[in-house]
């Protein structure tokens, strides 16, 4: 895999259009700086003065359904990558799966303590009455704040245990989540707090009473004893400030500086949606926090609700449609019209594995194709996915062995071993799926390294991954690079029928001298042939990759000033137009 550098890189802010011009012009003097290729993006930037804000359903429905917000500009590369294309720790996204061990006790135990609520009385102290599940927010005997949704009647494990499972499938790929745990909840357990509070649907709000939680009792599933099967979710850290839109960034955060469609979390999060079906990957059920960090305010970017995944559509099993058609589908919609019912759209035919305890899902997902997933509206993030973000989230999906997938899935007591071995099926398929449309879609090389004898070593993920033939020969053209010029001399052309490639001789021996390798494959799919590039520089210890470009295309972002300067406060009008220098680098050396 891709190492990082342990150091820490502070993003600095341009004043404004101006100065970032300014700046660009003057940041020529080099193109890799000695902490690349940096690994956690820090902000810098005190956030306490972010307000909280919402965003309506039924506006972001519209907005997503019929506009495209926020940059259009075809084949934008993702802008908040480092310098060898991967995504650095961030308030955003923290690397687990795929660059870090992972192991099935981890998983299960999520981005908690692995304890739910505390023993004794709850306390209400607030209440959701609506959305598809109704829930309250409690209080524990310890003082802990959480909040508790249902299983629907007639389906006793299906929402509650696909929201355990998914969140901890999501925590493991890195985005933040909160800590949920299964619990059995008895009505007599109950208090209500005197300062509890409800908004029922088209009313006031108004005191919680006894009555109110009678009635969300007759929506949910009761077991014979009268008890109740619930997903506790821990109270996020921090301050709560509504969700985050998938365009633009946040004006009141000093610190959002590059725009949502152009982040590789965001976009690759359309394919992580895709394969357990979370159709329902809209702004609500996002959520930022206020938190304290290193002495200042910063604001950490959850995803939330995950019942509605998987098999579970929330209060009833999922719908043949979901996940095959938006809800407003144009043209498509009307396809059918015409054939007096002798048109019958392809998901009518898709078998079906139907369950109280999972809920319904495909049964055969081997020839099921992620492209054509479609969420219930699409969001500007994952229009502007690019192949090399979906590789980037192929790559990570290839961290979930079917041992873990199990393990995540036990997670959710379903207490049906048969629908529970579909489940794992459904997704191992479609994991396989992923990864067998993704990785051989673009040039493959993954893994570089350049040894102290000049061999150039690397690995091809779509080849190891049994997805494709390996290529007849592979083609690297060597260069000299000048970090300060950003300009290149020819060294020669090499090749070899292995991912084993001897560089020309001599090779430079001075620290800090830089090298430029220009990778293709002969003989392979067709997209190998555009060549992958990578940099290096030579240290003491031998040579050191610094950079990478799997598909450069698209614009690049504009250069930021240089790191340990003190950084001016971006203007509020230049929203997220100047994005992080970590993402900037030559084009192809020529």
């Amino acid at each position: 895999m891709l190492r990082t550098s342990t150091r820490r890189l502070r993003v600095w802010l341009p004043l404004g259009l101006a100065s970032a011009m300014a700046i660009q012009a003057g940041a020529r003097d080099r193109t890799f700086y000695p902490d690349d290729p940096v690994s956690t993006v820090v902000d810098s930037q005190d956030a306490a003065g972010v307000q909280a804000r919402d965003i309506d359903v039924v506006y972001d429905t519209f907005e997503n359904s019929f506009a495209w917000r926020g940059d259009r500009t075809a084949d934008v590369r993702a802008q908040n990558v480092n310098t060898i294309d991967e995504v650095p720790d961030s308030s955003w996204f923290t690397n687990r799966l795929g660059m870090r061990p992972v192991t099935a006790d981890a998983l299960v135990r999520g981005p908690g303590t692995g304890h739910g609520p505390a023993a004794g009385a709850l306390t209400v102290i607030g209440a959701k009455a609506d959305g598809v599940m109704p829930g309250v927010t409690v209080r524990d005997s310890a003082g802990q704040v959480w909040f508790v949704k249902f299983d629907p009647p007639g389906y006793p494990a299906m929402a509650t245990g696909t929201e355990v499972v998914v969140a901890r499938l999501f925590w493991a790929l890195g985005y933040y989540v909160a800590d949920t745990h299964l619990a059995t909840l008895h009505p007599d357990e109950l208090l209500i707090d005197a300062d509890a509070r409800i908004t029922p649907p088209g009313g006031r709000r108004r005191p919680f009473t006894k009555g109110d939680l009678r009635r969300l009792f007759r929506r949910a599933h009761r077991h014979p004893d009268g008890s109740f099967r619930v997903v506790a979710s821990r109270a996020l850290e921090g301050r709560p400030v509504g969700p985050f839109r998938f365009y633009g960034t946040r004006s009141d955060d000093p610190n959002d500086i590059v725009p949502h469609e152009h982040r590789r979390e965001l976009r690759a999060y359309g394919t992580f949606a895709a394969w357990v079906n979370h159709v329902d990957s809209k702004s609500g059920n996002t959520l930022d926090t206020v938190v304290a960090q290193d002495g200042r305010h910063v604001v950490r970017h959850h995803l939330l609700d995950f019942g509605s995944t998987l098999g579970s559509a929330g209060v009833y099993p999922r719908e043949p449609y979901e996940g095959s058609e938006y809800l407003v589908e144009g043209k498509a919609a009307l396809a059918g019209i015409p054939s007096f019912g002798l048109y019958i759209k392809g998901w009518r035919t898709v078998p079906r594995y139907r369950a109280r305890s999972v809920g319904a899902f495909p049964i055969d997902n081997a020839q099921w194709d992620p492209e054509r997933w479609k969420p219930r509206y699409p969001n500007s993030a994952f229009r502007s996915a690019r192949l090399d973000d979906k590789f980037w989230a192929a790559r990570r999906l290839q961290g979930f062995t079917d041992e873990l997938i199990e393990a995540a899935i036990r997670v959710g007591r379903f207490d049906d071993p048969a629908s529970e071995g579909r489940l794992a099926a459904f997704l191992v398929e479609r994991r396989n799926a992923i990864v067998r449309r993704y990785l051989p879609a673009v040039n493959p090389i993954v893994d570089l390294e350049l040894r102290a004898d000049g061999t150039l070593a690397f690995a091809n993920a779509a080849v190891d991954a049994g997805v494709a033939s390996a290529p007849r020969e592979y083609v690297v053209a060597w260069k000299q690079f000048d970090n300060a010029s950003a300009t290149a001399t020819e060294l020669g052309v090499t090749t070899a029928s292995t991912p084993r490639v001897a560089a020309p001789r001599p090779l430079p021996a001075t620290p800090g001298s830089y090298l430029c390798a220009d990778i293709s494959a002969a003989g392979g799919p067709a997209a190998w042939a555009a060549p992958a590039h990578a940099w290096f520089r030579r240290e003491s210890g031998g040579w050191r990759l610094v950079g990478f470009q799997r598909t450069p295309g698209g614009n690049p972002p504009a250069r930021q000033t240089e790191r340990g300067e003190p950084r001016p406060r971006r203007h509020v009008t230049d929203r997220g137009a100047i994005s992080s220098r970590i993402a900037s680098l030559p084009g192809p050396a020529s």
